[in-house]
């Protein structure tokens, strides 16, 4: 069975869907595309940050539909990686990846990324501090679970429609590239597959694999 070249890749909020999304796009020689900024265009055309584009797409779905119609689009190319939300969903032919991590371990990396990212806080993704950080987290979380469940019925932090799931929160940002490359590469050869799982157990080290 011939499969498409493409992967889409989500997550937890913080979990590293973009910087994975940049190394395995690079070592598979792939063309990247991320909603994250697709979304993060749109909040700057329409002088938004990113809390009234949240608030704003509970009723209003023109936002979404401008991404997703951007996803849809994507469909009939090969050989790329796609870090969006929902692009498991608008491209069910693709190696669907989920990168999943303790919520208190997404919360203290959103809130140093919010320090350190220059576009994260042109749009006001900065918190003043880690508990505002971690209300910000929850809430952005359910706000989306509920508003495509809405729309299309469908829980986006739900692993189950995933191929891949790898809990990032002890692999190194090089590991977690190097388990959805080598998964992707047998996923490509097998007729029938099974959700694999990947975590780093305490103690282990993938230092004498690769």
């Amino acid at each position: 069975m011939n499969k498409r070249h493409i992967i889409t890749l989500t997550g937890k909020p913080g979990s590293g869907k973009s910087s994975t999304a940049d190394r395995v796009a690079e070592m598979l020689g792939y063309t990247r595309y991320s909603s994250g900024q697709m979304v993060r265009d749109i909040l700057e055309q329409e002088g938004l940050t990113l809390t009234e584009y949240n608030q704003r797409a509970r009723s209003d779905h023109a936002l979404d539909t401008r991404v997703d119609e951007r996803l849809r689009s994507l469909r009939d190319q090969k050989d790329i990686v796609i870090d969006a939300r929902l692009g498991f969903y608008w491209l069910p032919e693709s190696f669907k990846v989920y990168l999943d991590l303790d919520i208190d371990v997404a919360t203290a990396r959103i809130y140093k990324d919010s320090i350190s990212n220059e576009s994260r806080r042109q749009v006001g993704e900065q918190s003043d501090s880690l508990a505002a950080a971690s209300d910000a987290v929850r809430a952005r979380m359910q706000a989306e679970r509920d508003r495509f469940r809405t729309l299309y019925h469908i829980d986006p932090f739900n692993t189950t429609h995933f191929d891949l799931v790898v809990d990032t929160s002890r692999h190194s940002p090089e590991t977690v590239a190097l388990t959805i490359y080598d998964t992707y590469h047998s996923w490509l050869k097998t007729e029938a597959w099974t959700q694999i799982h990947s975590a780093i157990p305490i103690g282990y080290s993938f230092k004498s694999r690769y």
